[in-house]
């Protein structure tokens, strides 16, 4: 993996033949590895108010 802003990047070959992990291509185009999983769709605000109070409301600060 490439770090680039201790942010993991790898090119598009590695990444569609799930090989990211061990990408070493800088001198292809590369793309950020995204967290596996869900994106998050509450700011941090509203996710601590979310386990503070134990209720799941809409985030609507954005």
């Amino acid at each position: 993996q490439v770090f680039i802003n201790d942010k993991k990047y790898a090119c598009a070959t590695c990444i569609k033949g799930h090989r990211s992990s061990a990408c070493l291509h800088s001198t292809r185009s590369l793309f950020e590895i995204k967290r596996k999983g869900r994106p998050q769709t509450q700011c941090e605000r509203c996710r601590e108010r979310r386990k503070k109070d134990r209720s799941h409301v809409r985030c609507n600060c954005s």
